[in-house]
């Protein structure tokens, strides 16, 4: 009898931290994934707000999105009227009207970005113009989102301006969008299911242990 005790007590202080470690990582990432997809399912409306006085027109998004299914995301732009209207407000300084610290003369030849948290981009940092048809640039990208939730993307136009001879790049707020990213656990137990096997694993081999130390 004396022996099993150092025993039982080894086991138990064996067992504890490894019931503690697994309760720290299941409890947390269960509660974030239920809540990820709660709050999917009550949002369904993706909105834009613009930064700059143009049109939204200008870029398209999807009216819905829905957890790692890929989806379009397009910025068509007049930037020669565009560099235009940057440069009549520049060259009038007034209160109220300076955008985003812009001086100098802004360039109709610019480049496009967007970036987002929990976002897979195919296309990252700054992008040439793919085309531009009568004037119009043309912008292109393949985003996924990663979590369900909501999410946002930015855009981001990267100038170039030349002041007193001096050439600089300056990159302008665009626009930014919010997304309301629906939940898709199939596919999240797809990518996730060895890592739900392995936390269901660890209970029962810890039972199995206990059961195994009784019969001893």
């Amino acid at each position: 009898m004396r022996k099993s005790e150092p025993e039982s007590g080894l086991n138990f202080n064996l067992i504890m931290p490894a019931a503690l470690l697994l309760v720290l990582l299941v409890v947390p990432f269960s509660v974030n994934s239920f809540m990820h997809m709660f709050s999917a399912k009550k949002q369904f409306i993706n909105t834009l707000m613009m930064k700059i006085p143009i049109d939204s027109a200008a870029i398209t998004i999807p009216a819905t999105v829905k957890q790692y299914e890929p989806f379009d995301v397009a910025l068509n732009l007049e930037t020669k009227k565009f560099a235009r209207l940057l440069n009549e407000t520049v060259s009038m300084p007034s209160e109220g009207t300076a955008i985003q610290g812009i001086t100098g003369v802004v360039s109709h030849d610019m480049k496009a970005e967007i970036s987002g948290e929990d976002f897979e981009i195919d296309k990252q940092g700054p992008q040439e113009q793919l085309s531009a048809y009568r004037g119009t640039a043309n912008w292109r990208w393949r985003v996924t989102p990663e979590s369900s939730g909501s999410h946002d993307l930015k855009f981001q136009l990267h100038l170039l301006t030349q002041n007193n001879g001096q050439q600089s790049t300056k990159v302008l707020d665009l626009a930014e969008a919010s997304f309301s990213v629906q939940a898709n656990p199939s596919e999240w137990f797809k990518r996730h299911w060895l890592w739900v096997v392995s936390l269901l694993l660890v209970p029962a081999a810890i039972i199995f242990g206990l059961r195994r130390r009784r019969v001893r």
